[in-house]
């Protein structure tokens, strides 16, 4: 990548974006996990960046999505997403997909998540708590300054994950818009968005039927042939209806609700269970 020199409101805005992205996982939901947080990060930068208010809360209502990534690696996507906003900004009305933004913000979530959770939660606090231990063993203060240190590869992704992000964005992404590549990047970022969507389904969603019979004499497991005809079948359809009532506008708290009380009702009657 070629070198590019940030101006000064450039510089101001990434320094802006760092400071709130340390913000992130304190507003968390569970129809959206981040992305009331997400909001409120950005809220600054779409107010400078889209003087009209139709397009300034059109784009506060598009980014208000399902969004959920290890907040010290958010600051690539955030970069990369402001940058995207900038374009749509310049370009004219409808010629820019914004649907490419919410493909991009989906599509990074995943992977940053895995790099972020394995480093920072996995090798890096084990690194840390077995040097503390050692030194907490001979009485050595040297441990209280251990959590400053731990802070340092914290910190340091998340302000040059920003700014790469926000320079990446400036170089390219105008081009893209020019030369067609734009429309192929949101249509590859869909993809993948719908493919991480669709790992979740597979990994986080469970729907354990217990229920089970015997039919002359020998025991029928329903689980057992609901895999047979489809392994996830019932994570996908509950996910699938739970999608077709949010296109139908009912609310997610609502949707949430019919979840718990389906469970529930599942469960006491002894269809479902651990």
């Amino acid at each position: 990548m070629t070198k590019i020199e940030m101006t000064a409101d450039d510089k101001k805005l990434t320094k802006h974006l760092f400071w709130r992205n340390m913000w992130l996982g304190f507003c968390m939901s569970y129809t959206r996990q981040q992305g009331v947080a997400w909001d409120w990060v950005h809220e600054k930068a779409y107010r400078k960046i889209y003087k009209d208010d139709d397009q300034f809360w059109e784009a506060m209502k598009r980014n208000m999505e399902f969004y959920n990534t290890t907040p010290n690696m958010n600051g690539l996507a955030s970069g990369l997403a402001i940058s995207m906003e900038q374009e749509n900004a310049k370009a004219p009305k409808g010629t820019f997909d914004t649907a490419g933004i919410s493909g991009m913000k989906i599509g990074l979530m995943g992977p940053l998540a895995g790099i972020g959770d394995t480093f920072f939660s996995g090798v890096w606090a084990l690194i840390i708590m077995g040097i503390a231990i050692s030194f907490a063993k001979t009485g050595n203060l040297v441990v209280a300054a251990l959590p400053l240190l731990a802070l340092i590869p914290n910190i340091l992704v998340r302000w040059y994950g920003e700014k790469f992000g926000y320079k990446l964005g400036s170089q390219y992404i105008a081009k893209a818009v020019q030369n067609g590549v734009m429309t192929m990047f949101t249509k590859a970022a869909s993809i993948v968005g719908v493919t991480v969507v669709g790992g979740m389904i597979a990994t986080l969603v469970k729907v354990p039927v217990i229920l089970k019979g015997k039919i002359n004499g020998s025991e029928l497991v329903l689980q057992k042939i609901l895999d047979q005809i489809l392994p996830g079948m019932l994570p996908l359809l509950l996910a699938v209806g739970c999608f077709v009532l949010l296109r139908k506008n009912v609310s997610p708290v609502k949707v949430l609700i019919g979840v718990v009380v389906l469970g529930f009702a599942l469960t006491f009657l002894g269809i479902t269970g651990a």
